[in-house]
């Protein structure tokens, strides 16, 4: 229980989402389904504004999430409802957050290569454009010029944080911070920054009103927030020299990366060590930004601060039902058990063998009873499909119901069609109301993309060509 989220309790011997019985939410809905706290949703925004802006006086908070983290339209209007604003990539996302009611001055058209249609559309909402390559510099420029329209554009940097010296990257600990940080694609290179400026200074078509960066769950230490900061100001301070008349940005994004509260995150290596609280974080990115801030004769009066906390607002908020169909037993040659279920590794964005269970889980209907076995919990598809190996549980059974948590960010968006299976839908529990805001896809979905070229018709049912 002491890994269990808020939303999370167990009453009658069953597993209870707020106050939804995660069994009679499979029953309803069936599965496999994702499942959402509406409840801790919105905890989770109000944690990280009210701790950044009670440090931040200066100016403005605002919490940019991340749509790719959880690219649903009424999740996303959970968030508008309660003022967050968002960080979107390419047009899809941008289109998430117009159907989610983000107001377009809370929406940032973010992420790589991307093209003038992109662009253009930006400019004519009003929506500032973070830019990540010079050749975006141009496409604003143009695209601004035939709109009669200025741009209001923030550069993407990405601080070199050489102080950092051989401490290794959480996602991949055989790398370090300083490289990871450096050889990602993500973000202007700073060769080909500095040459941006007094192009930028000179334009007519754009406004620069802001930095960003953007670096990820590199590591949850101190050090990574203070040195990712001071190595960002000193490239303000650059920007600043460059564009003269004591210029200084408007709009200051130091990104994501925070950890979630109980940071139990399948797709980062390394997360056994002191997580710290949203507060912990609040306090070193404002006083560190604060500092260098003055320490490079940089104003902050009214400066509007930004953060991204996509994993940290979604992670835990979601959970994963599955219900088990098949439970088999070999004794002939070895002693073995497996409960084979109804998702996928491909409804998980998990590898096919996982010695470590790379969720928390509970049986939902058994959620109160001791582990007496150990099985390997298997997955739908042809692949080898251990999501858990040798995992301790009750006593399993057919029709009973595993409970996956902490599966809120970056899970559903990874699903694929792998043996043309149809993808989960997903649930918005609400107190004691459950209700779609993603349904299950049908067959006809998946293959409703499928065409067939005039010389293959006649062989089958009809189809389009």
């Amino acid at each position: 229980m002491n890994s269990f989220n808020d939303p999370l309790s167990i009453r009658n011997g069953h597993l209870y989402f707020e106050d939804c019985d995660v069994v009679e939410l499979a029953k309803e809905f069936g599965t496999p389904l994702f499942v959402v706290s509406e409840r801790k949703l919105v905890e989770n925004y109000h944690n990280y504004h009210d701790a950044f802006t009670s440090r931040w006086p200066e100016g403005r908070v605002r919490v940019m999430g991340a749509i790719k983290a959880n690219p649903v339209t009424a999740i996303r209007r959970v968030l508008t409802r309660e003022g967050c604003g968002c960080d979107t990539f390419g047009m899809g996302e941008l289109e998430v957050a117009l159907r989610g009611g983000v107001p377009t001055e809370d929406i940032a058209v973010n992420g790589s290569i991307k093209g003038r249609e992109i662009i253009r559309r930006a400019i004519e909402l009003g929506i500032h454009v973070v830019l990540d390559s010079p050749r975006e510099l141009d496409y604003c420029e143009q695209e601004a010029e035939k709109l009669g329209k200025k741009a209001d554009i923030i550069l993407r940097l990405k601080p070199y944080m050489k102080d950092l010296g051989d401490e290794p990257s959480d996602f991949f600990p055989n790398r370090t911070i300083c490289d990871m940080t450096q050889t990602v694609k993500y973000g202007i290179p700073t060769s080909e920054m500095l040459p941006m400026v007094p192009k930028i200074k000179a334009s007519q078509w754009v406004n620069l009103v802001g930095i960003h960066t953007h670096s990820g769950r590199h590591s949850k230490k101190a050090i990574f927030w203070q040195s990712l900061v001071r190595n960002l100001v000193v490239l303000i301070k650059q920007i600043s020299d460059g564009m003269g008349d004591n210029w200084s940005p408007h709009i200051v994004s130091v990104g994501g990366g925070f950890a979630a509260e109980h940071d139990l995150e399948s797709r980062v290596a390394v997360t056994d060590y002191h997580s710290p609280t949203v507060d912990d974080y609040a306090e070193t990115v404002t006083t560190t930004f604060r500092d260098a801030m003055k320490e490079n004769g940089l104003s902050v009066d009214g400066l509007l601060l930004e953060v991204e906390p996509g994993r940290a607002l979604h992670n835990e908020t979601g959970i994963h039902l599955a219900k088990v169909h098949v439970v088999k037993h070999e004794t002939a040659t070895i002693d073995r058990i497996w409960a084979e279920t109804d998702t996928s590794e491909v409804f998980l964005g998990i590898g096919s063998l996982n010695v470590t269970p790379p969720f928390k889980y509970v049986v939902a209907n058994k959620a109160d009873q001791e582990a007496t076995e150990k099985i390997d919990v298997v997955g739908i598809t042809c692949n080898y499909e251990c999501m858990m190996e040798q995992a301790p549980v009750p006593q399993i059974e057919p029709g009973d119901i595993f409970a996956f948590l902490n599966t809120g960010s970056y899970i559903e968006p990874y699903t694929c069609n792998f043996n043309a299976l149809p993808r989960p839908g997903m649930v918005l529990v609400s107190g004691y109301k459950a209700n779609w805001v993603k349904r299950p896809e049908t067959l006809d979905d998946v293959f409703g993309r499928d065409m067939v070229p005039e010389h293959l018709a006649g062989i089958g049912p009809e189809v389009k060509k």
